[in-house]
C-alpha cells in the first residue's frame, strides 16, 4: 500500500466512525446530512492546511486536527456545545483505539518486567511518532519509579492555531488520558502543562504505583 493510500484509508476510517457517531446521536436522516457536511468540511480543511503536512508522518498526525475542526463545524450546525464536541471526539477515538490499547496493555501486564516493558513501549512509540521536527520529544527522567518526557512542539496545535481554532487544542490533549485510563491500576499519569493550554511544552510523567 502506498503512503497516499494509507492516508486516504485513515481519512476514510475517521469518516466512517464519525458517521456512526452522528447516526447514534441524531438518527439516520439527520445523521446522513451531518455526515455529508463533515466530509465536505474535512476536504476543505485538508486543502487549506496540507502545506503544514509536507510528509507522510505529518499528514498522519495532522489529520487529527482536521478531524476535530470538521466535526466542530458539523456540530455547530445544531448548536452543540464545546463539551458535546469533546464527548463525541473522545467517543470516536475510543471506538478507534480501545481494542488496540486493551491488547497492548494486557501484553505489558503479562510480561516478566511490566514497568520496563512499558518504558520501552513508550520509547518505541516516541521514536516512531514524536522524535522529529513536528514534535521534538525530549526524555526527562527514567528510573525504577518514574518515567517522563516532554513534547516541545505540537503539530496538532500549530494547525489549529493557523486555522484560528486554538480553543480546540485541549480536546486533543485529552487523548492521552485514554491510555492512562487503561494503566491506572499500576501506573499514575500526571500532566503539568500543555502547549495547547498556553504552556511551553507538553509534559508526560508516569509513576509506578
Amino acid at each position: 500500500m502506498t503512503e497516499d493510500n494509507q492516508i486516504q484509508q485513515l481519512i476514510d476510517y475517521f469518516s466512517l466512525l464519525t458517521g456512526r457517531e452522528l447516526h447514534r446521536l441524531f438518527g439516520e436522516q439527520k445523521g446522513d446530512a451531518l455526515h455529508s457536511l463533515y466530509d465536505r468540511q474535512f476536504r476543505i480543511h485538508y486543502n487549506n492546511y496540507k502545506h503544514m503536512m509536507p510528509i507522510h508522518l505529518a499528514k498522519r498526525h495532522g489529520i487529527n486536527s482536521l478531524f476535530v475542526m470538521a466535526l466542530d463545524d458539523t456540530l455547530r450546525e445544531i448548536k452543540a456545545s464545546y463539551s458535546q464536541l469533546k464527548v463525541s471526539v473522545i467517543s470516536i477515538y475510543k471506538e478507534m483505539l480501545q481494542t488496540f490499547f486493551e491488547s497492548e496493555v494486557r501484553h505489558l501486564e503479562e510480561s516478566v518486567d511490566p514497568w520496563g516493558a512499558f518504558i520501552e513501549w513508550i520509547r518505541k512509540g516516541n521514536r516512531a511518532n514524536y522524535d522529529n521536527e513536528f514534535f521534538k520529544v525530549l526524555e526527562i527522567q527514567q528510573d525504577d519509579q518514574c518515567f517522563g518526557f516532554d513534547i516541545q512542539k505540537c503539530l496538532y496545535f500549530d494547525i489549529l492555531r493557523e486555522a484560528g481554532r486554538p480553543e480546540l487544542g485541549p480536546i486533543l490533549c485529552d487523548y492521552d488520558d485514554m491510555l492512562a485510563n487503561y494503566l491506572v491500576k499500576w501506573i499514575k499519569f500526571t500532566r503539568y502543562e500543555t502547549i495547547a493550554s498556553g504552556g511551553k511544552r507538553c509534559t508526560f510523567r508516569y509513576e509506578r504505583l
